[in-house]
């Protein structure tokens, strides 16, 4: 049979009712489906960097906790090691020359050995501004006299004292604070008498009134458990080597 296509006839008419009632029908029918998949694909999408986040936070939390994956920095002209996580900035340039600083709370002079500083990148999105860890001794009468007793200080805000015992060495522990400007400045002194120095590991969290900061920001207090078990787990692994 010849089709003559220009000529209209009734299965032309036909055909063409069916598209026109149907088109709109399956174009409706497609676009669902499209959207369907689009879902799909972006709802797995968020699934994998979810996991991939969750998967992240994990690995991190695991080696914050497992000191043997850590530094360990060797001091042997100073007597001691320490172990710290390799994301922590340091400093252990040995200062031959005693001066103020070896310590938090004293005049004293002493030899600071190590520091070590933890960003506020550890807490993003917090009101953490930074947490410093020092390493010091001093061999001064003073320095001695005072080194297992509260500074004045932390007397007078009631801080508690208790002791640990770190690699088979006893040490006295000072809480203390200070506050300026909206600064809050908390810090924790692990100290000892050791070959006739007084030694003090000891670390410094300085974190900003929260109220400070423009409700914008979006920031939160810190994690100030998170943040004082890995500091008190890198004073932990400080081990005299002579």
């Amino acid at each position: 049979m010849k089709i003559e296509w220009k000529k209209v006839t009734w299965y032309s008419k036909a055909a063409a009712l069916v598209l026109f009632v149907g088109l709109p029908f399956l174009g409706f029918w497609l676009g669902t489906r499209y959207g369907e998949i689009e879902g799909y694909v972006a709802a797995g999408k968020n699934a994998g960097q979810m996991a991939l986040q969750n998967e992240t936070e994990n690995a991190a939390a695991a080696y914050y906790t497992d000191t043997g994956t850590w530094q360990t920095g060797m001091r042997p002209d100073a007597g001691f090691s320490i172990a710290y996580p390799l994301d922590f900035p340091t400093n252990d340039i040995y200062r031959a020359a005693s001066a103020p600083g070896w310590r938090a709370n004293t005049a004293t002079d002493g030899s600071l050995y190590f520091t070590l500083t933890i960003p506020k990148v550890f807490e993003p999105q917090t009101n953490l501004i930074e947490a410093t860890l020092t390493a010091g001794s001093s061999g001064s009468a003073l320095a001695l006299a005072g080194c297992l007793t509260p500074d004045p200080g932390a007397v007078a805000q009631g801080a508690a004292t208790s002791s640990a015992v770190i690699n088979g060495t006893t040490f006295v522990v000072f809480h203390s604070g200070d506050v300026g400007a909206g600064n809050y400045y908390d810090t924790t002194s692990y100290r000892t008498v050791h070959d006739g120095r007084c030694w003090a590991v000891e670390y410094t969290i300085h974190s900003g009134q929260i109220m400070n900061y423009p409700a914008s920001y979006g920031l939160k207090p810190f994690d100030r458990a998170k943040l004082t078990s890995v500091l008190d787990r890198i004073v932990g692994t400080f081990t005299f080597i002579k």
